[in-house]
């Protein structure tokens, strides 16, 4: 009988669906070790079923997947919602809400992926990641593109359509890279410089979309018809974003009162669940801002270009891709050398 015959298959899922045990941080690679989280691991080198059934059980990456999954199914109702007001209204600005839609869905499907299957192994460990970071680079990406031509101060339109693309293409690489680089560089218990090399790398690209908005909150203080209440939809997405940058670089609560919280409450879950206010906060203040803000412009102006934004994703994502592939021998390397300081502790 082949493993997948129909009654092989059958056996496969009703092993894979029992209740699936999990293992402490004593008895886990040093690689998937998290501060302040004791139990609740899952073991490594199990067959590919294991892990993807592991979505139904209880372990401490639960809410990691579980807060994406669900995030990225939101995501797509929201930007179906969105999709059929602005075409029906025949909006140019739906393939912008398009484009964002569809960085939101990469970054959370990919982060999904990463957190379900990052454990079957060292190698398989680095690499999710490692497409993680090229989630994480689509969002920023589509962020600025939104934020440009929903939300922008008037002013920088004509000074920077030619420039906004081609600069955060290559700063969604390099914040992709550095986080790679990072990733492989710094060894468990990974030092702060690794985080900042994550939050400076991304953090970078998001003050300069923010700085796109920035402006508008001087005009409204001088205009005597403005009150500041105006713009709380993009100050509740600055709020969102830095409380979740907190979060995902202090590791709290969990690093202050370990054991507490290795199923639910950890600071990356935090993060998680942050992300996915923050995404839904920036669908709306795009939604407000086009409502409100860009009608008032010259249309000719802010027409989008959505050539452009397609082959700005497009080049995005072949280029990360490749870069992936050009890091897995340093990859392949950095998880010998982690066999052999494994061997050199035992």
């Amino acid at each position: 009988m082949g493993p997948w015959s129909l009654p092989g298959v059958v056996q496969l899922m009703t092993g894979c669906m029992r209740v699936q045990h999990t293992v402490s941080a004593e008895d886990t690679h040093l690689l998937f070790r998290e501060p302040g989280v004791l139990t609740g691991f899952r073991p490594q080198n199990k067959p590919w079923a294991f892990y993807l059934f592991s979505v139904v059980q209880i372990h401490n990456e639960s809410v990691n997947i579980w807060s994406h999954l669900l995030g990225f199914c939101t995501i797509l109702c929201i930007m179906y919602r969105y999709l059929t007001v602005y075409i029906s209204a025949d909006n140019s600005h739906w393939f912008v809400i398009l484009a964002f839609g569809l960085c939101c869905l990469i970054y959370t499907a990919i982060s999904t992926f990463a957190h379900t299957f990052h454990s079957k192994s060292a190698l398989i460990h680095y690499t999710c990641f490692q497409l993680d970071y090229l989630g994480i680079g689509y969002f920023s990406l589509g962020m600025a593109i939104v934020t440009f031509h929903c939300s922008c101060h008037r002013h920088f339109y004509s000074m920077l359509e030619h420039y906004l693309l081609p600069v955060n293409v290559l700063l969604s690489w390099v914040g992709f890279l550095c986080s790679s680089v990072a990733k492989l560089r710094y060894h468990r218990p990974y030092p702060f410089q690794r985080k900042l090399w994550n939050v400076c790398s991304f953090g970078f690209q998001a003050l300069v979309a923010f700085g796109l908005v920035i402006t508008r909150y001087w005009d409204c203080y001088l205009d005597m018809n403005c009150s500041l209440s105006s713009l709380n939809h993009h100050t509740s997405v600055f709020m969102v974003a830095t409380i979740s940058i907190f979060f995902f670089s202090s590791h709290f609560p969990e690093r202050f009162l370990p054991g507490k919280f290795d199923i639910v409450g950890q600071g990356h879950q935090i993060f998680h669940v942050l992300c996915i206010v923050g995404t839904l906060l920036e669908f709306k203040a795009a939604y407000i801002d086009l409502q409100t803000y860009v009608d008032n412009f010259d249309r000719e102006i802010v027409q989008p270009d959505t050539t452009s934004m397609f082959s700005a994703m497009v080049v995005y994502g072949m280029l990360s891709l490749i870069t992936v592939v050009l890091l897995n021998p340093f990859t392949k390397r950095r998880v010998q050398q982690d066999i052999r300081n494994t061997r050199k502790c035992q």
